[in-house]
């Protein structure tokens, strides 16, 4: 049921990048597409701080309802701060995947994504609890999501042209 949570925070703000932001981009519309783009990353910063916060909340006062054993209830209340970091990240990653599928950078999720998914099998070598473990897909997907962020940044502006804008270059020059 938590999952759900996560996705309905985060998958409506990545349908509206996939859905407006590339029409923008291929028109070189920088201003509009940067707006966008924004918008985006500022209603998912909410929308992350509120969804993570329930998550710590819910780790810290309600434990007891899962399990009676009071190991257990210490370990959910200590993991509280990472799970609020790691699901806050989960909702802005999220969101910004949309931003890199209207870019269609298809080639840079997939890369970074393996990379992030490689450090992290490495860092849990080194994890002995519950909150290394949650800090260890925390940093996967803060890696992700940084770096997405800058990539549709560069997009957006124009730094970085995407492949269908270099396609209409190209017929325009012949």
């Amino acid at each position: 049921e938590f999952r759900r949570v996560l996705f309905r925070s985060g998958e409506p703000l990545s349908q509206l990048g996939q859905t407006k932001l590339p029409g923008l981009i291929e028109k070189s519309n920088t201003k509009e597409a940067m707006a966008t783009l924004k918008s985006i990353l500022m209603l998912s910063l909410f929308a992350a701080v509120g969804v993570g916060a329930a998550a710590y909340v819910t780790s810290v006062v309600g434990p007891q309802l899962f399990s009676s054993d009071l190991a257990v209830q210490a370990v959910a209340k200590g993991a509280a701060p990472m799970l609020f970091l790691a699901v806050s990240i989960t909702i802005m990653g999220i969101a910004v995947d949309g931003a890199m599928m209207a870019s269609r950078d298809f080639g840079f999720m997939l890369a970074t994504g393996i990379v992030s998914f490689f450090v992290q099998a490495k860092l849990l070598e080194y994890c002995s609890s519950v909150q290394a473990i949650i800090a260890t897909f925390a940093i996967r997907l803060g890696f992700y999501t940084l770096s997405s962020v800058i990539r549709a940044f560069a997009t957006t502006m124009g730094i970085r042209k995407t492949e269908s804008h270099n396609k209409q270059n190209e017929l325009s020059k012949k």
